[in-house]
């Protein structure tokens, strides 16, 4: 798959006729998938290129007004993803002032001189200034084949309900709906250190703008140099000790001891464990960790985890 970026609103030419999937994207979910799917099928049948096209920023940093936009899928754990899925080019246009106030005449206008001859979108894509332009106008410009909002297990699958799950602390059912498990990957930053005074250290993760799961503690695996760990993650505001304001996302890897301080590593949700709760003592809290690392270890059993 060739990765491209378009930085304004003069969309460059590819050779080959392109389908193209358009869309945000936000999650790669089930129903994401179904748009990939047709999209292949489509370039199949027509001899065209595969594409999905996206946008990055996040449109809702300039239409909503929020420059930290949390995300489900940051870009590049999207591009990992779709890297995966037989697509011939990942094609992200650059969100910003001038793309947010073409016209659907001028975006249209940009599609076809990059030589996009069929689009495959979802029944509520919009697009262009003001969200003027919708499926309609793209079905009088280009073969265009609308997907109908996929259903999984009688729920309506898009980004919007895998956001509530994650809220709510439901990770097995996001983890459904998104047909993997949800990832956050993070650089180990320098924390309190009072894990590791209590013989729990933690690797505290910066998760910049990602789209955090409810407070709580969670069941992970921890991705390091290429290695997966079992693990326990927390997310919360330390109300044991040092109560922080902002949200923290610190991790205990289970059986490691590493000097990973600026290290990136991948931290994969599993299952939410509990609430995050303060504690009376640092024996009460010792002996919750106790209990919560046997709950992911007896999890990692039934799960058939080997490490």
């Amino acid at each position: 798959m060739k990765s491209l970026f378009v930085k304004d609103k003069n969309f460059f030419p590819i050779a080959e006729p392109i389908c193209a999937a358009i869309g945000n994207f936000d999650g790669v979910h089930l129903g994401h998938q179904k748009l990939v799917e047709e999209c292949k099928k489509v370039s199949k049948l027509n001899g065209y290129k595969s594409a999905l096209l996206t946008f990055y920023p996040h449109p809702s940093v300039f239409l909503k007004k929020i420059p930290n936009y949390p995300l489900i899928t940051p870009l590049e754990i999207k591009t990992e993803i779709v890297s995966r899925m037989g697509l011939d080019y990942l094609i992200v246009v650059e969100f910003n002032e001038e793309v947010a106030n073409m016209t659907k005449e001028e975006f249209m206008q940009s599609m076809k001189f990059m030589n996009i001859k069929a689009c495959v979108c979802g029944y509520d894509f919009t697009f262009a200034r003001r969200a003027e332009g919708n499926i309609r106008d793209l079905e009088e410009e280009f073969e265009f084949h609308e997907v109908k909002k996929y259903i999984f297990d009688d729920v309506r699958v898009s980004s919007t309900y895998i956001r509530e799950l994650l809220s709510d602390g439901n990770i097995h059912e996001a983890n459904r709906l998104l047909g993997r498990q949800f990832i956050i990957r993070g650089r180990v930053k320098f924390g309190n250190q009072d894990g590791r005074l209590i013989g729990y250290p933690t690797a505290n993760i910066d998760y910049k703008n990602y789209f955090l799961p409810k407070t709580g503690v969670y069941f992970v695996n921890a991705i390091v140099n290429g290695i997966t760990y079992l693990g326990m993650c927390n997310i919360g505001h330390n109300p044991t000790f040092n109560f922080s304001d902002e949200i923290r996302m610190e991790v205990h890897i289970f059986n490691f001891d590493e000097d990973i301080y600026n290290n990136v590593i991948d931290v994969i949700f599993v299952e939410r464990i509990r609430d995050e709760h303060k504690f009376n003592s640092v024996d009460e809290l010792k002996n919750q960790l106790f209990k919560d690392k046997a709950k992911c270890l007896e999890l990692a059993g039934d799960m058939n985890y080997t490490k």
